[in-house]
C-alpha cells in the first residue's frame, strides 16, 4: 500500500503543471459575504470563481505572496501549490477539495515555503494534505476525510498544523516520515482504521492538546527521538502511545483513558521520561519491554487508576513505587489525577500542578498592587468524607511560607509536604460538598515574633513618654505657682528690694530644710546649703551693690 502511495506521489509531481493564463487579477473594494477572516480585497487577493473558475488556475496565476479566497462549494481538483501563497476557504464545513477518489488532493510541492491552508475540507483522495520538503507553512482549521492518508509530511520542518480535524481516513490520520521541528496542536484525529498519528525517523516534533481517539494506535512512535507529546486526550485505541525504538522523547500531561490494550507501551525504547500523565481504566496501564525510562520528574510521578497503594505520611503521594515492568518503576504515583492549570500574568504565563480527588473550578489568580497581596483561590467539590489536594505554586507568583483557608476556616489538615527554589507543594484535607480554596502568602514564624515585639516596644515607648510628658507637665505648673506664690509675698511686703529677697530665701530655707536632711539620710550625702542670702552671694561670687 506505501509503495502505492509513494508511486502516485511521483506520478502527480512528474504530470503535474502549472497553466498560465492571460487573465489578470481582479481588484475588488468589498469583502465576500460570510469571510470572517482579514482579508483585504486588492489587487493581491484573488476570488474563485469570481476571478478563475479553478482553484488551481487561480494559483497558477498569482505571484508570490498572493492571497487566494475560495467560495462554498465543491471543487474536483488536484491542486498543486507551489509558491508563497495563502490559501482562505470561505467555511471548512462547504469549501470542499474532491480528489475523485485517486491521486493527492492538496500538494505543497518541494522546496515551497510559506504556506498557509485554512478552512478547506480535503476528501477521497490518497493522500488529503502533502507536503514534500516544505517548511514555514501553516495549516489550520481544515478537515481530511475519507482519504488513504488525512495529512503526509515527507521531510518537511518547521510547519504548524494546528485546529485540524483528520478523521474516517483509511490509514492514517497524521503520517510523518523524516520530518522535524513541526509543531502539532489542538487537532482532532479520530476513527482512522490505521494509526491516528505516525512517526517514522522523525525527532524534535511538539503534539499538545490534541484529542486522538478511536483509532488502531493513538500515537505510533517509531524510530523518532526528542519529541514532546504533552496535554493531549488519547482515548478508546487499541494502544495509546507506543514507542518502538525511540528515545529521549517527553510524555507528560497527558489523559490515556479507555484504551483495549495498553495505555502506553514501550519497546526497545529508553531514556523517555514520562511523568504528570493520567493512565485511567486501559486495558493495561503500560507495558515496558528492553527498555529503561524515567517514570516521574523526582518530586511527582503519574496517576496510575489501578495502583494499589496508600498514602500513610498524607503527601497525595503513594508511599510504595508502581511497577511499570523490568527494572522500571514510578517512584512517586500520584494518589488521584493530576491537573495543570495556566496563570497568566503581565509578566508571563505560570503553571499550576494540582493532585486532587475532587472537582476543581473557577481557578483564578488575584494580585492587589495597593497591598500587595497575591492570591491564588479556586473551587473543590468532593464526592468521598474526607477530600484532599496537593498543589504546587510557583514563588514568582506568590512568595513562601503559606496559609490556606477552606471557606474562609483552616483546613482539616495541612502542611507543606516540598519546597525547591523555584516551587512549594502544599498538601490539605477538607470535607465533601464545594468549597472555596483560598491560598495567599503569609509571614513566617519568626518574622511574626519580631513583628510582635516590635510593636510591644512601640508600645512602651509611647507609654514612658507618656508619663515623662504627664510628670513634665505637673512639675512645671507647681514651679508656675511657686513663683507665682514668691512674686505676690514680695509685692505684699513694704521693705526695699534686698530686704524682700533676704526675707523670702529665709523662708524657702526653712521650708526646704526638711526636704534635705530626708534627702541626706536615704542617699547618704551631705549637702551645705546656704543659710542667708549673703552667704549665697558670696558662694555665687555675686557682689553686693554699694
Amino acid at each position: 500500500m506505501k509503495k502505492k502511495i509513494f508511486l502516485s506521489v511521483l506520478l502527480f509531481v512528474l504530470f503535474s503543471t502549472r497553466f498560465d493564463s492571460s487573465l489578470t487579477h481582479a481588484s475588488s473594494d468589498w469583502a465576500p459575504s460570510g469571510y470572517s477572516k482579514s482579508v483585504v480585497a486588492s489587487s493581491s487577493t484573488i476570488f474563485v470563481p469570481d476571478n478563475y473558475t479553478t482553484i488551481q488556475d487561480a494559483i497558477n496565476n498569482a505571484d508570490e505572496g498572493d492571497t487566494i479566497f475560495v467560495r462554498a462549494g465543491t471543487y474536483y481538483e488536484h491542486v498543486v501549490v507551489d509558491k508563497a501563497l495563502s490559501l482562505f476557504g470561505e467555511n471548512k464545513h462547504n469549501t470542499i477539495i474532491d480528489g475523485s477518489g485517486n491521486e493527492i488532493v492538496v500538494a505543497c510541492m518541494h522546496e515551497c515555503n510559506n504556506i498557509t491552508l485554512s478552512g478547506f475540507t480535503m476528501q477521497n483522495g490518497e493522500l488529503g494534505i502533502f507536503l514534500w520538503g516544505s517548511s514555514n507553512s501553516n495549516f489550520t482549521d481544515n478537515i481530511a476525510l475519507n482519504n488513504s492518508y488525512g495529512i503526509y509530511f515527507y521531510y518537511s520542518d518547521y510547519n504548524l498544523v494546528t485546529g485540524n480535524n483528520s478523521t474516517n481516513n483509511t490509514q492514517y490520520g497524521i503520517y510523518l516520515v523524516g520530518s522535524s521541528h513541526n509543531t502539532f496542536t489542538s487537532n482532532t484525529v479520530s476513527s482512522n482504521d490505521g494509526q491516528g498519528i505516525y512517526l517514522d525517523h522523525s525527532s524534535n516534533n511538539v503534539f499538545s492538546g490534541n484529542v486522538v481517539s478511536n483509532n488502531s494506535y493513538g500515537f505510533y512512535v517509531g524510530d523518532s527521538d526528542n519529541n514532546v507529546f504533552s496535554g493531549n486526550v488519547v482515548s478508546n485505541n487499541s494502544c495509546g502511545i507506543y514507542f518502538y525504538y525511540s528515545d529521549y522523547n517527553l510524555v507528560t500531561g497527558n489523559n490515556s483513558t479507555n484504551n483495549t490494550q495498553y495505555g502506553i507501551r514501550l519497546s526497545s525504547s529508553s531514556n523517555n521520561r514520562i511523568f504528570h500523565n493520567n493512565f485511567i481504566s486501559d486495558a493495561e496501564t503500560q507495558s515496558s519491554i528492553g527498555s529503561l525510562n524515567s517514570w516521574d520528574n523526582g518530586v511527582e510521578g503519574n496517576y496510575w487508576s489501578d495502583y494499589g497503594g496508600t498514602d500513610a505520611n498524607w503527601d497525595g503521594i503513594g508511599d510504595t513505587p508502581y511497577s511499570t515492568g523490568e527494572k522500571n518503576n514510578d517512584k512517586y504515583p500520584l494518589m488521584s489525577t493530576f491537573l495543570q492549570f495556566n496563570v497568566a500574568t503581565r509578566d508571563q504565563p505560570y503553571k499550576i500542578g494540582v493532585v486532587c480527588d475532587s472537582t476543581i473550578s473557577n481557578l483564578q489568580y488575584l494580585y492587589d498592587p495597593d497591598s500587595k497581596t497575591n492570591i491564588v483561590s479556586f473551587k473543590v467539590n468532593g464526592t468521598v468524607g474526607e477530600n484532599f489536594c496537593r498543589i504546587s505554586i510557583p514563588h514568582a507568583l506568590t512568595e513562601p511560607p503559606y496559609a490556606v483557608t477552606v471557606d474562609r476556616n483552616p483546613p482539616s489538615h495541612f502542611e507543606t509536604v516540598y519546597t525547591n527554589g523555584t516551587h512549594t507543594w502544599l498538601y490539605f484535607t477538607y470535607n465533601r460538598t464545594e468549597h472555596e480554596v483560598v491560598i495567599m502568602h503569609t509571614l513566617y514564624l519568626e518574622q511574626l515574633v519580631l513583628f510582635q515585639w516590635a510593636i510591644f516596644g512601640l508600645a512602651v515607648i509611647i507609654v514612658v513618654l507618656l508619663i515623662v510628658s504627664i510628670n513634665y507637665y505637673r512639675k512645671f505648673h507647681e514651679q508656675k505657682k511657686i513663683i507665682q506664690a514668691y512674686e505676690r509675698e514680695l509685692e505684699s511686703i513694704p521693705v526695699t528690694h534686698p530686704e524682700r529677697a533676704r526675707a523670702l530665701f529665709i523662708k524657702d530655707v526653712i521650708e526646704r530644710k526638711e526636704k534635705i536632711e530626708k534627702f541626706k539620710r536615704k542617699y547618704g550625702i551631705k549637702i551645705r546649703p546656704a543659710n542667708t542670702l549673703e552667704d549665697l552671694m558670696e558662694r555665687l561670687g555675686v557682689q553686693k551693690e554699694g
